[in-house]
């Protein structure tokens, strides 16, 4: 990975060229950086003559305990919040 100076926090991975298939391949130092595996899925977005991928997130699925909010008692969610936002 070869990094820039640049002020705006953009890092340069090198140049990457689409094949006679339309296939894009992303450098393996960016990759490896941002976590990117077989199967990530992106948004393709056009700004002007410039082309922007977004990766989308997985959906979130919820975990449930079983119990109810009576049962966890009020206590429970008092600190689970204190301890993700902070005491205020």
């Amino acid at each position: 990975m070869s990094s820039t100076d640049d002020p705006s926090g953009e890092e340069e991975y090198g140049e990457a060229k689409i094949n006679e298939r339309g296939r894009l391949t992303i450098p393996k130092a960016l990759r490896d950086d941002l976590r990117i595996e077989d199967g990530t899925t992106f948004t393709v977005i056009r700004e002007g003559t410039s082309i922007r991928l977004v990766r989308q997130l997985p959906e979130l699925q919820t975990v449930s305990s079983g119990k109810d909010r009576d049962e966890w008692g009020e206590e429970a969610f008092r600190d689970a919040g204190e301890a993700t936002f902070g005491g205020r």
